[in-house]
């Protein structure tokens, strides 16, 4: 006979069932009757389970547990967090993970707050538990028979081990472990019998006892991954040869080298980061450099580079990629080469001279250059005349400074296929027009939104080749584009005034962003856009209403408008009012399906451009206004919807 379900009984009944248990107020039980009606019992309990003792008593614990996982036992349990702050025996914690266990939970953790645990012995008996985190308690008894057959993921925060018991007596029972988390954990000696078979990723935080990073190596021989933090590496008398061949990653963070042993090789290590690693005892990063013949990808973080005039990365002739980070660098020797190297950061790095330090990379194609963090000291100086980077692809430079104007143009002139340059310019770079001569560049990202509005600064740019533009320039008064007949998306946010200067060099583009002063003749006559479908207009700018008539009279295909205020208050000047007129461009008439209004104020103004807009655009889809109005029935609302609309198709939608 089939079991009634709890769903079936009277409503009556079950919140009699529910107000029985001391935390279920009436409240809550209603909740859990309405949720329990609409989707059923088997939803009740959610897939992740956080249970927490904090400011309860022993028994409305148990019974809060209980409760929240009655209902249905057949349901799966992503999750299960027992954060338990009071003294339990190792009975009731067994039957607390139990009901997880019940229920094929997936991962499960218990953080105690330094209480003893015995490991509950119903986890022997769970084949779906792939991850464990044990937090902040002492583990006295390690069953023999105490297996966990299926754990992949096995976290150790703050635990201690008591007596007899160790790691290795915890690890023994996870056959298939393959990633370790050990965090402020001793490590007693481990039996050198002892392997991780499974392990492929390992991460030791602040660890301390008698064993080494590199003898805990051994006892991991198809090791991928490992990460150290604030732990001992190496010992001064590492007893055998220690070759972890399948070691691909290695991360070592504030921690101190004093020696690496002669007899130690990572044969196939292709990635390793140094994050503020102290060297003692003569040894550098050159030193862990020799014992890694194919390393790909180093990060230098914080960290001492070099020792006396030594030469640190002469010898990884394999490198592909390398971050530089936070430290100071002396290139000493002539025959310094990267020869294999293509990615460079450079990242708050202080240099005698930049220029001596790029040649050693023949093939670099992408380089960063960030001083946001740098104490101001000229980065770039005289570059010299034999300076090259031929094959450099991608240029960031992110607040650096230069000895003056020609520096900027040689550096860029002597990157014969440059594509991709991005400038964020800094207060005070010495430059005054940055001019960017570069016929290879397709894609262009310039930011020089930091600083005070100064006369006779700007950019000129000669890019015939640009197809991305990305500008933003709110302090300068001069700017110059040269015609770029190939750009497809340009977005322009600028001060400068002097709008006929470039808009007329975008005609090829078919999204175009604007945010500029114009005047009554925005760009050359006879300027057109014939390949423009997407347009977004800053409506806080003075002429901007012009500026968007003379270009819906140019762009006989665009199909999508949209304006908006893209800027701060600093822009605003006397708003030059748009003259009325009878024509109908073609783009109006034929094209137009979209149109966007972002923060629409309801001026006259406005009304007046959304007006002719409305009751000439014959295409016209969706007209779409946002504004700071809540009440659909405002006045500025419902003036909009009077407005005449020329397309019977036209759907008129407020934000």
């Amino acid at each position: 006979m089939e079991e009634p379900s709890i769903s079936e009984l009277p409503d009556e009944l079950i919140l009699k069932i529910f107000s029985l248990l001391p935390l279920y107020e009436e409240s809550i039980a209603t909740r859990l009757l309405n949720r329990l009606r609409m989707e059923g019992p088997w939803k009740l309990v959610p897939n992740v389970s956080v249970f927490d003792d904090s400011y309860k008593s022993f028994v409305n614990f148990m019974s809060f547990v209980y409760a929240s996982l009655l209902f249905n036992e057949s349901q799966i349990l992503e999750r299960f967090h027992l954060m338990l702050n009071q003294k339990y025996s190792a009975s009731d914690i067994n039957v607390l993970v139990k009901f997880a266990v019940n229920r094929s939970v997936r991962k499960l953790r218990i953080q105690t707050f330094e209480n003893t645990l015995e490991l509950p012995s119903c986890l022997s008996s769970c084949v779906t538990l792939k991850s464990l985190i044990l937090r902040q308690l002492s583990i006295e008894v390690v069953p023999s028979c105490f297996r966990l057959p299926s754990l992949k993921s096995l976290h150790l925060f703050s635990v201690e081990f008591s007596g007899d018991v160790s790691l290795a007596s915890l690890l023994q029972s996870c056959p298939g472990l393959e990633y370790l988390v050990v965090r402020d954990v001793k490590f007693k000696t481990v039996p050198r019998w002892f392997q991780l078979s499974s392990l492929r990723s390992l991460h030791l935080l602040s660890i301390s006892g008698c064993e080494s990073v590199a003898s805990i190596l051994s006892m991991c021989p198809f090791l991928e991954d490992l990460v150290v933090k604030q732990s001992q590496v190496f010992n001064h008398y590492e007893p055998t040869l220690i070759t972890c061949r399948t070691l691909k990653t290695l991360i070592l963070r504030e921690l101190t080298i004093s020696v690496v042993p002669a007899m130690f090789c990572l044969p196939s290590l292709k990635t390793m980061h140094l994050l503020s690693v102290g060297f003692t005892g003569g040894e550098s990063v050159a030193s862990l450099l020799r014992i890694c013949p194919v390393l790909e990808d180093l990060v230098v973080k914080q960290t001492q580079v070099t020792h006396s005039n030594e030469c640190t990365l002469s010898s990884c002739r394999t490198l592909k990629t390398l971050t530089l980070s936070e430290l100071s660098i002396k290139v000493a020797l002539p025959w310094f080469r990267l020869p294999l190297l293509k990615t460079l950061h450079l990242l708050s790095v202080k240099f005698e001279t930049i220029a001596s330090f790029l040649p050693i990379c023949p093939l670099l194609e992408y380089l960063v250059v960030d001083q946001s963090k740098e104490d101001g000291s000229v980065v770039f100086k005289e570059v010299p005349h034999w300076f090259r980077l031929p094959s450099l692809k991608s240029l960031h430079l992110l607040s650096v400074k230069f000895s003056g104007d020609d520096s900027v143009a040689k550096l860029i002139r002597n990157c014969p296929v440059l594509e991709d340059l991005v400038i964020n310019k800094t207060r005070d770079d010495n430059v005054m027009i940055f001019n960017i001569k570069a016929f290879s560049l397709r894609s262009l990202s310039i930011d020089n939104s930091i600083g005070n509005v100064k006369k006779n600064h700007g950019f000129v740019i000669n890019a015939p080749s640009l197809e991305k533009m990305d500008f933003k320039d709110t302090f300068s008064n001069f700017l110059v584009f040269e015609h770029m007949p190939e750009v497809t998306e340009a977005n322009v946010q600028v001060l400068c005034g002097h709008s006929n200067m470039f808009i007329g060099s975008l005609t090829s583009a078919r999204l175009l962003s604007l945010c500029c002063l114009s005047s009554e003749t925005p760009y050359p006559s006879g300027t057109t856009f014939p390949y423009l479908e997407h347009l977004e207009l800053c409506t806080r700018c003075a002429g901007w209403a012009n500026l968007l008539f003379c270009i819906l009279k140019d762009a006989p295909t665009l199909k999508y408008l949209k304006l908006k205020p893209q800027h701060g208050a600093h822009y605003n000047g006397p708003m030059i009012l748009w003259k009325k007129t009878t024509a109908v461009p073609e783009c109006l008439s034929t094209h137009l399906e979209i149109m966007e209004w972002r923060q629409y104020e309801g001026t006259k103004h406005e009304r007046n451009v959304a007006a002719y807009v409305l009751a000439n655009a014959t295409c016209l889809k969706r007209a779409t206004f946002s504004t700071r109005c809540r009440n659909k029935h405002h006045r500025r609302l419902r003036k909009l919807k009077k407005l005449n609309r020329v397309s019977e198709t036209c759907q008129l939608l407020f934000n």
